[in-house]
């Protein structure tokens, strides 16, 4: 019996990292095929048609498309509105992919995107597969590949999959520094993740807070306090530079020193007396005092008297923003969801949107047993984010340190929400993160709350 069980340790032991890069691929060209039966369409684009072919509208692609397609005509800058009350960046980014791919930039975006997705999920698993949480890397993998939602937005005109890739491949470079532990790769990965911080913030401003507090928390804990003074400014320059150009191209263009002046506006959705909190609330908003035409000063005029009115009305907040947190985690369809993800991919093929085609069906699942599983739905979900966070809060090692940095990044884009509207698909960028510490939950408990911990480099 000990010569079997000494046989059984000595034995090779599979490398899972060809595995994952198999899974990676494959769900790639699944993708790739998808996207190439996507039924091509026009839609009209500022007066005019534009052919849409290879890829899905986002909730706000057409004015995406009507941004990239003001740079196309007029340059980069261009004095087209929608082009500083949105910000510039995903636009652009489309402008920078027609100058490789011309009449199929949309087709071009979808595949970058797919490729993009697909090596985020593959490069998180193979660095944990490193580490302690090597028995949890595999379904981590499965979790963030084939998750529906996640995975389809990566075929729809969108910032919310470059974003969520970003934030998967940020988290494996900080995992990918400790278990290497070298000085000058620190540097080196330091730059690499405040380059990709920057671009998610060019993408996507509310997106900023995540990036830094992510940044600063993880110099503070590889560098101490007392040494991470000049880590801090030059990771804080080289972040801060992409959303810079913005402001740069938007008072170039109209004078507008603003990334973009939309957020007051979308701040006052979810705020009021009569308001729920939702982006679909009929009666919503705060009554406001403007003193300015400028768009850039009256945005930030709306947003300094959404925040006054929270703090005037303490008990009417706290209703708002338990409203908030419901709709930012809720199911994407059915009584409970809510949010601008009526296009969501997914929902296509759903068997769940599938069932309410008959009224039966529409009974249902909009009826006392649907709104059951909603909540059920949406309870789990969380319930096993927060254990498989406790999960590695227990450990006292670097599966601390990587929980913690997965939750500042939920967090805090829960919190963002709060303060503007309750929407289901503002979590998309952070799903990867919570799907990461979902997955932790998920083989912990059917382990019986034992973690599936293997020896590995601890945090130093």
């Amino acid at each position: 019996m000990a010569s079997k069980s000494k046989s059984a340790r000595l034995a090779p032991q599979r490398d899972l990292k060809k595995t994952f890069m198999y899974w990676a691929v494959i769900v790639f060209l699944i993708k790739l095929e998808i996207s190439s039966n996507i039924p091509a369409f026009n839609i009209e684009i500022n007066g005019k048609p534009f052919l849409l072919d290879g890829i899905w509208l986002g909730a706000d692609g057409e004015n995406y498309l009507k941004g990239y397609d003001a740079l196309s005509s007029d340059g980069v800058f261009s004095t087209e509105s929608i082009l500083s009350y949105w910000p510039a960046g995903y636009p652009l980014i489309i402008l920078l992919l027609s100058l490789f791919s011309k009449g199929w930039v949309l087709t071009t975006l979808a595949i970058i995107q797919s490729l993009f997705f697909s090596f985020s999920a593959y490069f998180l698993a193979s660095q944990l597969y490193k580490t302690r949480l090597k028995k949890y890397s595999y379904l981590v993998l499965i979790f963030i590949l084939l998750n529906p939602t996640l995975s389809l937005s990566s075929l729809a005109v969108g910032y919310e999959s470059l974003t969520a890739s970003g934030f998967i491949i940020a988290l494996a470079i900080v995992v990918k520094d400790f278990v290497e532990n070298n000085e000058r790769k620190f540097v080196q990965y330091l730059i690499i993740n405040s380059v990709i911080f920057g671009l998610l913030t060019f993408i996507q401003p509310r997106l900023l807070a995540s990036g830094l507090i992510m940044i600063l928390f993880w110099i503070v804990t590889k560098k101490g306090i007392k040494s991470s003074s000049v880590m801090i400014v030059v990771s804080l320059t080289i972040t801060l530079f992409f959303p810079a150009t913005l402001i740069f191209r938007n008072n170039e263009a109209t004078g507008l020193k603003a990334i973009s002046t939309n957020l007051g506006n979308t701040m006052n959705l979810g705020a009021g007396d009569k308001a729920t909190g939702s982006y679909a609330s009929k009666e919503k908003g705060v009554e406001c005092k403007l003193t300015s035409s400028n768009p850039g000063v009256s945005d930030s005029q709306l947003v300094k008297c959404v925040l006054s009115w929270y703090m005037q009305n303490p008990i009417k907040s706290i209703k708002l923003f338990y409203n908030k947190t419901i709709y930012f985690w809720s199911p994407w369809f059915g009584p409970l969801a809510d949010g601008t993800m009526a296009r969501n991919p997914w929902l296509k093929i759903s068997p769940i949107k599938n069932i309410t085609s008959t009224q039966e069906g529409v009974n249902l699942v909009y009826g006392s047993f649907g709104k059951l599983i909603s909540w059920l739905w949406l309870l789990s979900g969380l319930a096993l984010l927060l254990y498989g966070y406790l999960t590695l809060w227990r450990q006292n090692a670097l599966e601390r340190f990587i929980a913690n940095l997965a939750m500042i990044a939920i967090s805090t884009n829960w919190l963002i929400s709060l303060i503007s509207i309750g929407d289901h698909r503002f979590r998309i960028p952070i799903m990867g993160l919570s799907l990461f510490l979902q997955a932790i939950g998920l083989k912990t408990l059917f382990r019986g709350g034992k973690p599936a911990m293997v020896d590995g480099p601890a945090l130093r």
